[in-house]
């Protein structure tokens, strides 16, 4: 919830806005006319007087995350800001705290008295709240993440998505050393294969000990988290087991999902909202993680040519100055096998490419990932649009589709196709 202390133009502005976002809000304002009009136009108000604890209190504001001091006198704003320190010393709890200043020069005192952020504008306040808010965001989430990882006791179980990526293998690397520095230890966990070779040199390099799901007893476990990945229809974890924590990029229903702490965000990879997580705990990391992570930012978004969004850009320019330009070039351009090759050269030979859409059986295989990367390798055909790929591992039969066609939703379009006899999706 954001906790909106006096309501001017710029409180008005800004609460507008955030409401535009879907966000909870609630407004304290001393001005008993303006709490009416405020109440007509279907706001949360309330009556009171914000530089008294007494107040705070009264509003709710232990349950806010993000209290905005919006009054242009900076005498009140200091009283409000030792109210807030008062209240927040006697419920024990810590919200992130903006405030508005008319002078710059008051900058540095506001923030001795414990405001996070000050803006000496009054314009500039509402929009730069407004451009914040994915950061705002990433912030509370972190807090969210951190009481849930308190309260575990025991070894958590980190599920990666089946034959997961450089995206989820980063992505649980680093929430494992996020929640090891809260005193949880955790194992990674995978279904399926590592076979894709971008996948395997990122293991590697890393020297991971990622665990089989086979190898492995779930029961043992005391807490669970879904890394990459929100449902059981593409990880191992068993229907009956309840994930405790789910960080995931992909769209899903939210209904279909529960968790202590979900943060499932329409970003171009989960490798973003792990970076942020390790950045707003504080928590320091070495250059490979960072170039892990960076790896998969650059591999979910195809080099920021598919889904990326302004915080993918924001996080890989944060990780920049931290990677080891060496393992980021060893990770993306590493040796391909020759049975890859092999079935490459398949697709190649039985491809045919009618009105855009390019189809390949490639028969038999030893290993299913190259087929994924035959499609990739098949979309630079002149005159391909999209690529359906598939051959056979075993007693099974693996098909992968890409495209360049924005018509399409190549992902929903292969689980409307074939989730009713396998799993699919993308």
């Amino acid at each position: 919830m954001y906790l909106i202390l006096g309501c001017g133009d710029v409180g008005f502005t800004l609460a507008k806005k955030l409401r535009e976002k879907g966000e909870a809000i609630r407004i304290i304002e001393k001005n008993p006319q303006k709490v009416s009009q405020l109440t007509e136009l279907g706001f949360d108000t309330a009556e009171g007087d914000f530089t008294k604890p007494e107040t705070l209190r009264d509003s709710g504001i232990e349950r806010a995350e993000v209290v905005l001091i919006m009054a242009s006198n900076s005498e009140v704003t200091e009283r409000g800001l030792g109210a807030i320190n008062q209240v927040k010393l006697d419920l024990g709890i810590d919200p992130i705290i903006i405030a508005r200043s008319t002078d710059t020069l008051e900058i540095t005192d506001m923030k001795e008295y414990g405001a996070a952020e000050v803006v000496a504008s009054s314009e500039v306040l509402a929009d730069f709240t407004h451009q914040k808010f994915q950061e705002f965001r990433e912030r509370i989430k972190e807090r969210q993440l951190r009481k849930v990882l308190e309260r575990i006791e025991g070894k958590m179980a980190i599920i990666l998505q089946d034959n997961p990526d450089p995206d989820s293998i980063s992505s649980g690397l680093a929430l494992s050393i996020y929640a090891s520095a809260f005193g949880v230890g955790s194992d990674m966990v995978y279904g399926g294969q590592i076979g894709h070779q971008q996948n395997r040199a990122l293991v590697n390099a890393l020297n991971l000990n990622l665990r089989g799901a086979k190898e492995v007893d779930f029961e043992n476990y005391d807490a669970y988290a879904l890394v990459d990945v929100s449902t059981r229809g593409n990880c191992a974890l068993p229907e009956k087991i309840k994930p405790n924590i789910i960080i995931d990029h992909h769209s899903v229903v939210s209904e279909e999902i529960e968790a202590d702490h979900k943060d499932i965000v329409k970003v171009g990879a989960t490798a973003t909202l792990l970076a942020n997580y390790l950045g707003y705990g504080g928590i320091e990391y070495d250059e490979s993680l960072a170039t892990a992570l960076a790896f998969g930012i650059l591999t979910d978004t195809l080099n920021f040519t598919r889904n990326a969004s302004h915080l993918d850009f924001i996080t890989f320019e944060q990780l920049l100055p931290l990677i080891s330009e060496d393992l980021l070039k060893e990770l993306q351009s590493p040796p391909v096998s020759a049975d890859t090759l092999e079935v490459i050269r398949k697709a190649i030979r039985s491809s045919r490419v009618k009105g855009g859409y390019l189809i390949s059986n490639v028969g038999e295989v030893k290993d299913h990932d190259a087929i994924p990367q035959a499609a990739d390798y098949l979309l630079r055909r002149e005159g391909a649009l999209t690529t359906l790929i598939y051959g056979i591992e075993g007693e099974k039969i693996y098909v992968s589709g890409r495209t360049k066609d924005v018509r399409l939703h190549i992902g929903k379009l292969m689980k409307d196709i074939y989730s009713k006899i396998g799993s699919a999706g993308g």
